[in-house]
């Protein structure tokens, strides 16, 4: 049953793609808030991203605002939609490489619940120039530039032009899933975006 609600859960926090499209919520920024991904299935024993090196600010999905990551590097705060179906995010072009920091409904529209990057040359109308202290996410597993091969020693598999994995754990009021989606070109990885939700349990 608990599994069951998660997976519904998870399916309706992802499932925004309309509130995202109306703001302009491009590349891998709309693909992780919106339902680009399958994140039907847990295939991982646990979470392999606890923290998020940016330029020497370590970012922690549901537990750094967006503020803080504001404070530090500037930018547009940027918002879409309404309610359940909202968005908030800021993002930096750094010349290679666009980078997105999404929160939603569940992460108050301040909490960081997803960020992605996508390799990208022309910087996207919602994006801003990255400051000179930005540096792309270090997410301590394989990121934009790696290849299939890389993806399969990290986690065991990677099938098809979309991986995508899920690692489901107990909290202390929540279980907590996280996920990661892949995008592949020409056999190497292209965007990346990781995101977690909490989902309520019975007590």
């Amino acid at each position: 049953m608990r599994l069951k609600l998660a997976i519904t859960t998870l399916a309706l926090v992802l499932a925004a793609t309309a509130a995202a499209d109306a703001a302009k919520l491009s590349g891998m920024g709309a693909n992780i808030f919106g339902n680009y991904f399958n994140f039907a299935k847990a295939n991982l024993p646990k979470a392999p991203v606890s923290t998020i090196s940016v330029g020497g600010l370590k970012v922690k999905l549901q537990g750094t605002k967006l503020a803080e990551i504001q404070k530090r590097f500037g930018g547009t705060l940027q918002r879409a939609g309404d309610g359940a179906s909202g968005a908030t995010w800021l993002c930096y072009h750094s010349g290679n490489a666009s980078t997105w920091f999404l929160s939603n409904a569940l992460g108050g529209q301040e909490f960081v619940m997803m960020v992605a990057v996508e390799a990208a040359s022309k910087k996207p109308a919602d994006c801003d120039t990255a400051s000179g202290s930005f540096t792309l996410p270090e997410f301590g597993i394989p990121s934009v530039g790696a290849s299939t091969a890389d993806l399969k020693a990290a986690f065991g598999a990677a099938s098809g032009n979309k991986p995508t994995y899920r690692a489901d754990r107990p909290g202390g009021y929540a279980d907590i899933a996280q996920y990661i989606g892949y995008v592949l070109k020409g056999g190497k990885v292209a965007g990346i975006g990781v995101g977690e939700t909490s989902i309520p349990t019975a007590h």
